[in-house]
């Protein structure tokens, strides 16, 4: 699965995972999958004793291999069929990075397509908003970036952590998930704790966005701790069922890709609308972090330029970029 790959290699072992994950848990012949595959046995044994080493709990018998049912690959030959949005990939999955979005940042420069997605089971210099390290297990979490190219004004562009917020949002939905809300302007909360975070980035000019990169991280699986978050951090499987990572990441990549588009062509009247059905901080009374020094007052929802909008002594201002320091909802 590892990108450095040439991509042939790279499509025969992401079949040769995918094989044994359609039969998790069953032993499954060499020659079986050789067969299928149109390759040799030595082949496919080469191609398995890769993925064990990047650490792919696959039991090596004589009589065939195993894959431990309680792994949860993300397989690209195995996603990119079922996308249908216009966020079809091509997906790239790697056991490791430093940051997806270091690596999208760097293919969009170099011209990569529009909905081209770098995906990792692990980050080692994985980051979230001001420069915060993003932490997670291993195989534990979904953690994957998206190459954007939108045709909007880089003001515009303020709105689009919100736009893959209630796309995500939406995808959350769609797979089980209770109780999604948003913490303006890059949390997701649900049944009360943080489940996933978004960083976007972009380059632009004073007309026009060159390009746009959305990195994602949902913690799926036990998260590791975290100290002076301002939201408690939690994970799916601790809320509620445990979905598959390639199902959500399906299912984010759909949801995200139909919000995306619509913004793009209708503008944010129907992104500012789902927003205020999941808005985390509704009629809370809030201490705003700005460049200007701290505001406190009252939320108000965002404005159509993605900003969180708060009232103070009966006037309401317009927060464009600012961190959310302190949330008491008995004062409001």
């Amino acid at each position: 699965m590892g990108s450095d790959l040439p991509d042939d290699v790279t499509a025969r072992r992401d079949a040769v995972l995918a094989a044994l994950a359609a039969k998790a848990g069953e032993r499954v012949s060499g020659g079986a999958i050789a067969r299928d595959l149109g390759c040799s046995r030595a082949a496919v044994h080469r191609h398995v004793e890769a993925l064990r080493a990047e650490g792919m709990p696959i039991e090596a018998t004589r009589a065939g291999y195993v894959l431990d049912p309680a792994a949860d690959p993300v397989i690209p030959a195995a996603v990119m069929p079922r996308l249908t949005s216009p966020l079809a990939g091509p997906v790239t999955w790697t056991p490791e990075i430093g940051s997806t979005n270091d690596d999208a940042a760097q293919l969009a420069r170099d011209g990569a397509p529009e909905g081209m997605v770098i995906g990792s089971d692990h980050q080692t210099a994985g980051r979230g908003r001001r420069g915060r390290a993003w932490v997670d297990a291993p195989g534990e979490a979904l953690m994957y970036t998206v190459i954007l190219r939108p045709r909007v004004s880089p003001i515009d562009a303020g709105m689009l952590p919100l736009v893959i917020a209630v796309g995500l949002a939406d995808a959350l939905d769609e797979v089980g998930v209770p109780d999604v809300q948003i913490a303006w302007p890059n949390d997701i909360i649900a049944s009360g704790v943080k489940v996933a975070g978004i960083l976007c980035e972009l380059s632009a000019d004073q007309e026009r966005v060159t390009w746009a990169i959305a990195g994602m991280g949902i913690n799926v699986g036990p998260v590791p701790e975290v100290a002076s978050t301002r939201w408690t951090a939690g994970s799916l499987a601790s809320i509620g069922p445990r979905p598959r990572r390639e199902d959500l990441l399906v299912a984010a990549l759909g949801a995200i890709g139909h919000r995306y588009a619509a913004w793009v062509e209708h503008g944010p009247a129907a992104v500012v609308a789902a927003f205020a059905k999941r808005d985390h901080l509704a009629g809370a009374h809030v201490t705003v972090g700005t460049a200007a020094g701290e505001m406190t007052g009252v939320c108000r929802g965002i404005d159509e330029l993605g900003r969180l909008r708060v009232e103070a002594d009966g006037e309401v201002r317009a927060v464009a970029s600012g961190e959310v320091t302190g949330v008491n909802r008995k004062a409001a």
